[in-house]
């Protein structure tokens, strides 16, 4: 069993350089570890695109910090009663989110994807979701998609992402709705074989930036690493091994 502790990981760098933050501050920082290939946990370890990019942010920033695994649908709530300093697991920026919560330049472009049964010949696109049993997260974007593009399916949520993925392989669900990059890192590693991705992504290209609470004096010294991060290198080199090229 792993040890629960090593999901506290406390990972060391130089306090601040404007000094908005003491350097023996630990950031608190909120991230939901069943999001593949963004944060989840190998070798008891946090790893993902996010999580590496984080790093490269705390290093530049000068900023140590602490991860705490939570559910996704926890992660503004706790934002918003200041349990956490920063969020980081593939948020979706929102204008119902931007009301309680401040943001971070856009690190992402994201879509939702369409995950279904491997030998699934009914649903092609989003507009056959009509009538069908639908698993998602509680709290994602996708459920305010779903309300609004398919009103009438039988949309089931669940507080983690693997949560739904068995839904659907267990024949409970016809259909997955969320974030594009993790159904189709799903659908070509544990799913390989099992279920398939639409190809073409449903809703439009949806901004994902880091989550803080109203007001937070990280918001600018993150957005000043990110621009730094991104200007030499370091951000292309961690997309590149994630997601395998460039956004075009």
């Amino acid at each position: 069993m792993r040890k629960f502790a090593l999901f506290a990981a406390v990972i060391a760098a130089a306090s601040f350089a404007h000094g908005a933050y003491a350097q023996d501050k630990t950031v608190n920082v909120g991230t939901s570890v069943n999001s593949k290939p963004f944060d989840f946990v190998e070798d008891d370890k946090f790893v993902g695109f996010d999580q590496e990019l984080l790093a490269e942010l705390a290093k530049e920033a000068g900023f140590k910090y602490k991860v705490n695994a939570m559910d996704f649908g926890a992660l503004i709530p706790a934002l918003q009663t200041a349990n956490i300093d920063l969020a980081i697991s593939s948020i979706f920026m929102t204008d119902a989110r931007m009301k309680v919560v401040d943001f971070s330049d856009v690190y992402y472009t994201s879509a939702l994807g369409v995950l279904i049964a491997s030998d699934n010949t009914d649903i092609k696109s989003g507009d056959d979701l009509a009538g069908k049993k639908v698993a998602s997260v509680t709290g994602a974007a996708s459920t305010t998609w779903l309300k609004a593009n398919a009103p009438s399916a039988e949309v089931t949520l669940f507080p983690q992402v693997t949560n739904m993925f068995m839904e659907l392989q267990a024949g409970r669900a016809d259909a997955v709705v969320y974030d594009y990059p993790f159904v189709a890192y799903y659908a070509q590693t544990e799913g390989k074989g099992k279920v398939k991705v639409l190809e073409k992504p449903v809703g439009d290209g949806i901004p994902v930036a880091i989550a803080f609470p109203k007001g937070s004096e990280l918001v600018p010294q993150v957005n000043e690493a990110l621009k730094k991060v991104k200007a030499d290198g370091r951000y292309d080199a961690i997309y590149k091994k994630w997601f395998g090229k460039l956004p075009g």
